[in-house]
């Protein structure tokens, strides 16, 4: 791989290989796993189809269109970005049911999910806000040339209204002021309750949806009305949820915690979700709490072998962590960190994270998830998964959905194989990645290198 910094996007990023220092380089990796649905639409599938992950997130969906939105802006593949995320957005539409996205889809739109994870109805609600934020950056937001006609923005905004009714109705705990659910970050109990991540991403839908509609109504492309009543509702909720969340996760004096227990126990163990505050661009409600917590989460949760963030600090006894293979860094919340310095000008450091994320890439440039190392996939294998206790960590009742128990089956197998292979690499070398590429983690990459640009 070249290591010479200068890229043909015109953007220099020291120590940062290229190609992995063009955006034209993430784009293409995004194009290559972007895949027509059966339903319709197309979208992108979290890696290969060959892949341990052959489906789509929300989650990783809403992260890969804000990456897109952020390229729009920027300018760079502007009307093939849009139409990506419209495409995409049209998905999203089609497998909503009731107001609800889950977990994860296949290509046909069939829901696979296994875990809960209420926070994919926000994912959602970003991912069609994204659309029109899209189009309208674009110029087309009220003309015909663009890829939105008015009867899809009709339905983008009924999906947007029923989404936010899930939200209110089913999730929003009246007498907490917060939401209450399992998010998309973690599988387990240690992402339940009344969580920073789940608060945080639905304040970022409801304010991105409620842009969306403003931008809406203004262009006059579809019954104003319609657009204004949903608003409405948003803003009612938004001013509900804001007051909830600066009076429990931005307290003077305190840390922030990542979440209240469903008893309500603060609990304040480092953890990647508390960049949700700055990833989510809410230092306006956080104010010096959003960095505080990012800096703290940097921290504590440095690889000190590998460099890049690991999710959690890995204690295996604790019945709420799962260390997947052994506990390691992960590509994508690496990424969150390069963001966070590029938006507070420390280029050094940013470009210094961004090339702990290129020395993991392949030869090629794709991104793996995460990584283990020999040692901990060994101790892993003796603690957790021989003895059952990762088994029982993966599938805990207080996390899953009523699934069938041939999908945990399956899921399970898909588990044993990737271990098998892991065991395998291991042979040969001592250090392993998983998902490569992992399209979340190319994204992330993305946006980092347009804030850099950004940031002077």
């Amino acid at each position: 791989m070249s290591t010479d910094p200068a890229t043909d996007d015109g953007i220099v990023a020291d120590h940062v290989a290229a190609p992995m220092a063009a955006p034209s380089f993430h784009l293409d990796v995004l194009d290559e796993l972007t895949f027509d649905a059966e339903t319709d639409g197309a979208v992108p599938l979290a890696s290969l189809p060959d892949n341990r992950y052959p489906y789509v997130y929300p989650r990783d969906v809403a992260s890969i269109t804000r990456a897109w939105l952020a390229a729009t802006d920027a300018g760079v593949r502007p009307a093939a970005c849009r139409d990506h995320i419209v495409a995409a957005a049209r998905f999203f539409t089609a497998v909503q049911a009731d107001g609800w996205w889950y977990q994860r889809y296949a290509l046909d739109g069939t829901d696979t999910s296994i875990y809960q994870q209420e926070d994919n109805v926000a994912h959602g609600i970003r991912i069609l806000a994204h659309a029109i934020q899209a189009e309208a950056a674009c110029g087309d937001l009220a003309g015909s040339g663009g890829a939105l006609d008015g009867a899809f923005l009709e339905t983008l905004v009924a999906r947007i209204g029923d989404a936010v009714a899930v939200l209110r109705e089913e999730c929003y705990d009246a007498n907490a002021h917060l939401l209450e659910s399992t998010t998309s970050i973690h599988e387990g109990r240690i992402e339940s309750g009344y969580t920073l991540w789940v608060n945080c991403a639905a304040l970022a839908a409801l304010g991105q949806a409620a842009d969306a509609l403003e931008r809406v109504a203004a262009a006059d492309a579809v019954a104003i009305d319609a657009a204004a009543a949903v608003r409405d509702r948003i803003d009612a909720f938004r001013t509900l949820l804001e007051g909830g969340v600066e009076r429990s996760f931005a307290v003077d004096g305190m840390p922030v915690p990542r979440r209240y227990t469903p008893d309500g126990e603060r609990d304040e163990r480092p953890d990647i979700t508390l960049f949700a505050p700055s990833y989510f661009g809410l230092e306006e409600l956080f104010g010096d709490h959003a960095a505080r917590a990012a800096t703290r989460a940097a921290h504590s949760l440095e690889d000190p072998r590998l460099g890049g963030l690991q999710r959690f600090r890995g204690f295996y006894r604790d019945f709420d962590v799962h260390q997947h293979g052994g506990n390691g860094p992960w590509m994508q919340y690496t990424a969150w960190h390069a963001q966070f310095r590029f938006d507070r000008g420390e280029h050094e450091r940013g470009d210094e994270v961004l090339a702990t994320i290129t020395q993991h890439a392949d030869a090629d440039g794709s991104i793996p998830e995460h990584l283990s190392t020999r040692e901990r996939f060994e101790q892993f294998l003796e603690r957790e998964w021989d003895t059952g206790l990762d088994y029982e960590k993966e599938f805990d009742d207080e996390a899953l959905r009523d699934v069938p128990q041939d999908r945990i089956v399956e899921e399970l197998g898909h588990m044993q194989q990737a271990y098998d292979e892991m065991a395998a690499a291991l042979e040969e070398r001592e250090v392993i990645s998983f998902a490569e590429p992992l399209a979340w983690c190319h994204a992330e990459f993305l946006v980092a290198l347009l804030r850099r640009e950004q940031s002077g």
